[in-house]
């Protein structure tokens, strides 16, 4: 009998900026890589990361700006920043 196989996943990369970085794991420094199914956005990875939907962030995916709508591709590079206030 055939082994199940394993659904499809992408490999993505994720760097959290700033405050961002208190939603990530006790201990850990720098980019984590998430296993997501294909078809996924940026805001899957943000839930994925744990990092509260009710967080503003500005996305950078691969050194472009992005939003949290865009679909990820294997290999990707993406980043979150917290949103800047001035006045």
């Amino acid at each position: 009998m055939p082994e199940p196989q394993a659904a499809p996943t992408i490999a993505v990369r994720l760097t959290l900026f700033a405050d961002l970085r208190r939603f990530e794991s006790k201990g850990s420094n720098g980019p984590r890589t998430f296993a997501m199914s294909p078809g996924a956005t940026v805001a899957d990875l943000v839930a994925e990361a744990g990092v509260s939907p009710t967080e503003d962030v500005t996305v950078g995916l691969n050194g472009e700006r992005a939003t949290l709508d865009t679909a990820l591709s294997e290999g990707d590079d993406v980043v979150l920043f917290s949103q800047m206030e001035g006045g």
